[in-house]
Order: structure tokens, then sequence, then C-alpha cells
């Protein structure tokens, strides 16, 4: 809920994952992304840490009442951006090493 507490709060499908939440029952996603098992990542890292938009990734959210495939999930996507933003490219910082 850490995006939604003030993004778009008058959508009922906002209020909806928040009666999930405050009833703190899974909440059934249907996924726009799927990576791998074996490939790490972490939206906390993407966004708090390295201070990328939700936009950059996912469009205009705040104009959207379903998120949509953005922008490709490839290795080479992957890396070109964090070669973009000088984040590390090391194999192990997004696959699991074993």
């Amino acid at each position: 809920m850490a995006c939604h507490v003030a993004m778009k709060t008058d959508s009922p499908a906002v209020q909806k994952l928040a009666g999930y939440h405050k009833s703190k029952k899974a909440v059934p996603w249907v996924k726009v992304y799927r990576l791998p098992d074996y490939v790490w990542f972490s939206h906390s890292a993407h966004h708090k840490e390295a201070g990328v938009s939700c936009e950059t990734c996912h469009g205009p959210v705040a104009e959207r009442e379903v998120i949509v495939k953005e922008k490709p999930i490839t290795m080479d996507a992957c890396m070109e951006c964090h070669a973009e933003h000088k984040a590390p490219n090391e194999c192990n910082f997004c696959h699991d090493p074993r």
C-alpha cells in the first residue's frame, strides 16, 4: 500500500486493494510482469533506494485504471537501465548464485 496511500485513493480498484490490506488478506494479483524464480527484484530497492519513479517503469500510473506492461524486462533491458543509472551490473546483483 506504500504507493496507494496517496495515489488514486478515489479509484474503486485502489479501494479494493486497501480492503485486502486492511483485512490482511492476500491480494489475488493479476501479474503483468513475470520474472524467473532465479531473478531477484525489489520495488523498494529501485524506488526508495535508487530514486526511480513509478512512471519510469509503469508509465503514467496516476492516469491509468490498469497497469500494462510498459517496458521489456529482458536481461538486456535491465542491464541497459542499470548502466544508464550507474547501478551494478554484476551477475549476482540480480541473480540467485545457485
